[in-house]
């Protein structure tokens, strides 16, 4: 069942950074961000068509099909959509460098682009994050992550998607492993019209500013925005793995290896976008250990994708995502 990790029609970040700026200075941030959170390589990017969002009209059923007999009609059939919006949410942070303190290490602005260089990787820490567990039921001004739509298999017309491992266990330590198929027909990440994709990081040159106790001071601002969201535009192209009781999951066997296999087949098709598997980096070495342990080297291999080698699982690539918690709750 090996699969190729395939190009899609949608841009990366990186890909949309050289559009914007041909001088490298966006590429640069986009660089960064890709560096600390390896996901935001992965997602493919779309320009929503609304200022808040995306509207999506999505086929939920098929026309019908008849056979006639010669000199006789069918009944035409038409086939039904429905239409939805996936929303963006804005993440914003400012940063505030002392103008002496600057001055005072002897290269003002590589103190500067130091002090910056740390918010892009929160940004990319806090946005990975949120592609998983974001919510907009608990947090109305963001969008909507991965797990909220599989969050639970009573009642949800998506439980289809969710593979129950075989490393079951109780309480709150609980982990997932993520299947997303990415692409322009299956899912992709989004930001608002008018706007780009990325951290938007403005020189706001120097300024007064407050301290914690409401006293001025001069200051070197930089202004940092993200906007972005995601879109699912198939629920049958992301799969979850989840109830992994990361207390019981062991070295020796083969259970990962097979609940990944399931996983695997519970995405309608691999090769209609670029496949990529995410998991936390416990289950990435307890799956390490198993494959050798039981001999099916087979499932791992280790393939260059941007002259990096990654490891794959039956040909689709991993990402280890410090932003998948083991601290989940059993899903039923």
């Amino acid at each position: 069942m090996a699969t190729t990790a395939l190009s899609t029609s949608l841009p990366t970040m990186a890909d949309l950074a050289k559009r914007m700026d041909p001088n490298g200075a966006i590429a640069q941030v986009v660089e960064a961000l890709s560096k600390s959170t390896p996901i935001m390589e992965d997602i493919p990017w779309k320009e929503g068509n609304q200022s808040t969002g995306h509207l999506i009209t999505s086929r939920t059923v098929l026309p019908s099909i008849g056979y006639r007999r010669f000199n006789e009609g069918v009944t035409p059939t038409k086939s039904s959509t429905d239409q939805y919006t996936e929303t963006c949410g804005m993440m914003n942070a400012q940063s505030n460098v002392d103008v002496e303190l600057a001055k005072l290490n002897g290269n003002a602005a590589q103190f500067r682009a130091d002090e910056d260089s740390a918010f892009i990787q929160a940004f990319g820490i806090q946005a990975e994050s949120d592609v998983f567990y974001k919510s907009e039921k608990t947090t109305p001004e963001a969008f909507t992550g991965l797990a909220p739509r599989l969050d639970t298999i009573a009642g949800n017309p998506y439980a289809s998607q969710i593979v129950q491992s075989g490393v079951a266990g109780v309480g709150n330590d609980q982990t997932s492993v993520w299947l997303v198929v990415w692409g322009e027909k299956t899912v992709f990440g989004i930001y608002p019209k008018g706007t780009t994709a990325g951290v938007d990081m403005k020189d706001m040159d120097e300024q007064l500013v407050k301290d914690a106790n409401n006293k001025s001071f001069r200051a070197y601002v930089t202004d940092f925005t993200m906007r972005l969201g995601l879109c699912v535009r198939d629920y049958r192209y992301v799969a979850r793995l989840c109830n992994i009781d990361t207390g019981d999951v062991a070295n020796t066997g083969k259970l990962l290896i097979e609940d990944l296999i399931n996983l695997t087949y519970t995405v309608k098709d691999l090769t209609a976008g670029r496949p990529v598997l995410y998991m936390p980096r416990l289950i990435m070495k307890k799956l390490h250990q198993q494959a050798v342990d039981t001999t099916k080297n087979s499932t791992l291999s280790i393939e260059e994708i941007g002259g990096r080698k990654i490891l794959h699982f039956l040909g689709i690539p991993i990402r280890m995502s410090d932003g998948i918690l083991t601290t989940e709750a059993k899903i039923s």
